[in-house]
């Protein structure tokens, strides 16, 4: 009769405290498709320095650049790349002065799939966490690029990233997508432009860094955790209890 009690009692304890830690966490980390966090003014130094402090780690880029702007091999002008910058799939196209492109950009935690116009670049070399996203552009002799109509999991970013200098120098910038998570769609257009003699290689460039930043628990999930290990610790001095007056 006792243990039959005793299993009784453990097994209703066992079920609030589930049903309080799911409370908890739930509240702690209500749904959200993203953040937008304000980049303005961040340079190529900034992004290198967030990886050698290990605030960010990169497992994948989706890159598109000029190229030779051709469907000669010798120059990509599509890639999905390693961190380290080595492609693991490529493709040619030619890019219009000033012509719309469509591009999505699809990760399902074990594939990557890029599609630039109607081109489908895949890969399953990369399989691990995302939570990020930095998204660059690259603009060089007289030329201009833009990121526009942007969204996340068919959410509007809200934003455009859009790089352009005038005749020689470079323009460098950064927009950052937080708190996210695979899988994933990242939809947009790209419209590159230039006067002049085009650009060539990386010169007039952007770059998808799909990563993630380093985990720190949220005060509400740290609260959730002390308390389950609480209650966890009255259940066991309860149990011996029990047990001593048995």
């Amino acid at each position: 009769m006792l243990k039959s009690q005793l299993s009784l009692y453990k097994s209703k304890f066992l079920t609030a405290l589930g049903l309080t830690t799911i409370s908890l966490f739930l509240a702690a980390n209500p749904a959200q498709a993203f953040t937008l966090v304000d980049r303005s003014g961040f340079t190529d130094g900034d992004f290198n320095n967030l990886l050698s402090d290990g605030e960010f780690t990169e497992l994948f880029v989706a890159e598109g650049r000029i190229g030779n702007n051709s469907l000669n091999n010798a120059e990509r002008e599509l890639g999905i790349n390693t961190s380290t910058g080595l492609p693991v799939a490529s493709g040619q196209r030619i890019w219009g002065n000033g012509t719309p492109v469509d591009f999505t950009l699809e990760y399902t935690g074990t594939q990557v799939n890029y599609t630039v116009n109607g081109e489908l670049l895949s890969s399953n070399a990369f399989a691990s966490v995302a939570d990020n996203i930095f998204l660059r552009t690259r603009a060089a002799d007289d030329s201009s690029i833009t990121l526009s109509n942007l969204a996340f999991n068919g959410t509007a970013i809200g934003q455009d990233l859009f790089s352009s200098v005038s005749e020689a120098g470079t323009d460098i910038d950064y927009l950052e997508i937080s708190d996210i998570s695979s899988p994933f769609t990242l939809t947009g257009e790209i419209l590159m432009s230039w006067t002049g003699t085009i650009p060539t290689n990386s010169r007039l460039a952007y770059q998808i860094k799909v990563g993630s930043t380093k985990s720190i628990p949220e005060p509400g999930a740290v609260g959730a955790m002390f308390l389950v290990g609480v209650a966890a610790v009255g259940y066991s001095k309860r149990k011996q209890s029990v047990k001593a007056s048995v």
